[in-house]
């Protein structure tokens, strides 16, 4: 039989030498090598690149939108669940210190980020349980910290409405101012030591120190004034005369500041009106805290209504006297103290007029004022209320119509 050749293409290929093989071998890690070192080169040669900023620690942090109420929410969520799992826990005082701040926090959390307060989609059941977070018992140890934590983000209210505009300043400040005062109750409720209540972070705005209450005021910086105060018993400032007014300082003030600063300082007038009449009527110790009253209350006010000159003439702020409410010849400490919460109000809507260290000296004055309110009181002054609210205490002090 014939024997044919194969085709080219069908012999069995030779084995690589290993020679060959080490050729092949040196060209890849060669190629690998060169790749690596131009992906390294880059990297390094472009140091703001995220890989680089990663090696390098450098990496920028998220941004995250801040909005101030923002921290009430889940402050507001922790009390919710001890107040709803530990209702017969605790000393009444206690439980109802806690009770008044459930309902302070979700006021506040509805006026400034009520978003937060729209109910939630409603999870799966297994997921409720199995994320649901471990309940803080009701104790004196817990509600100090929750204490430490009001005071806290109320102090990170106040400081951030020195930079709010206006009517979000008031909201700011007045929810701050509450929430601090109510953290000082929880305290006490608690147990802690006068001491301890004093330690509470509170705010400290001005520049230079506020006087005590009780004592003369400080210094008060010059404000921005629209226009005239508010003349008495009208509902629209006075007419001012052009003779001495003062443009530049008319034209850079906010709308409303004249009215706004008119109403403390005629506040002030009404209080020291009613502590001049209180101290004629005690004796001992309430007869000079009424005498040291009046007369910081007028300087008050005094000093307010001197820079009233800076827009013109107006018309005078103090009378020489004013209607007292019924029961004042009897209880007149109590008809004066019942005003203070009223100047408390009036500081805060003020603040919300001027800007600046101005701002931050009326919000202080305010905190101040709140301050001798409840311990005069007991209370806590309405920081939140609406303008048209505040307005209308106006006649639980000393009454809005004079008598010449």
């Amino acid at each position: 039989m014939d024997e044919h050749p194969l085709p080219p293409d069908m012999h069995t290929p030779k084995p690589a030498t290993p020679r060959k093989i080490g050729t092949l071998a040196v060209c890849l890690v060669s190629a690998l090598a060169i790749a690596a070192a131009t992906l390294g080169a880059g990297v390094y040669m472009n140091r703001d690149s995220q890989a680089w900023q990663r090696i390098l620690g450098t990496e920028p942090a998220p941004e995250v939108n801040f909005t101030p109420g923002d921290q009430l929410v889940p402050i507001l969520d922790s009390v919710s669940l001890t107040n709803a799992s530990n209702g017969t826990g605790g000393s009444p005082a206690l439980r109802a210190a806690y009770t008044a701040t459930q309902v302070m926090l979700t006021k506040h959390v509805g006026l400034l980020t009520p978003a937060a307060l729209q109910p939630p989609a409603e999870p799966e059941k297994d997921s409720v349980e199995a994320t649901a977070p471990p309940v803080e018992p009701l104790s004196p140890a817990a509600a100090k910290g929750l204490a430490q934590e009001l005071a806290v983000a109320g102090q990170e209210l106040v400081e951030a409405a020195v930079r709010a505009p206006g009517q979000r300043a008031r909201s700011l400040s007045g929810a701050g101012f509450e929430l601090i005062m109510q953290a000082r109750n929880l305290l006490k409720a608690a147990g802690g030591s006068q001491a301890q209540i004093d330690a509470l972070p509170a705010p400290k705005l001005a520049a230079t120190p506020v006087a005590d209450t009780a004592g003369d005021p400080a210094a008060v910086p010059p404000f921005m004034l629209s226009s005239c105060p508010l003349a008495p018993g009208a509902d629209s400032p006075a007419p001012a005369s052009t003779k001495a007014s003062k443009a530049s300082a008319k034209d850079t003030a906010l709308p409303g500041s004249g009215a706004a600063l008119g109403l403390v300082a005629d506040a002030a007038y009404r209080l020291s009106y009613a502590y001049n009449v209180a101290e004629a009527r005690t004796a001992g110790t309430l007869r000079a805290g009424a005498a040291a009253r009046s007369v910081a209350m007028a300087k008050l006010g005094s000093s307010i209504e001197e820079q009233f000159s800076t827009v013109g003439e107006c018309e005078p702020l103090r009378q020489p006297a004013y209607l007292l409410p019924a029961g004042a010849a009897a209880h007149p400490m109590d008809t004066a103290h019942s005003g203070e919460e009223q100047l408390a109000l009036l500081l805060r809507d003020a603040a919300a007029t001027q800007e600046g260290e101005t701002r931050a000296f009326l919000l202080q004055r305010a905190w101040d004022q709140g301050l001798y309110t409840r311990q005069v009181t007991g209370k806590i002054p309405g920081f939140t209320l609406l303008a048209a609210d505040s307005a209308g205490k106006k006649t639980t002090s000393p009454q809005a119509t004079p008598t010449h």
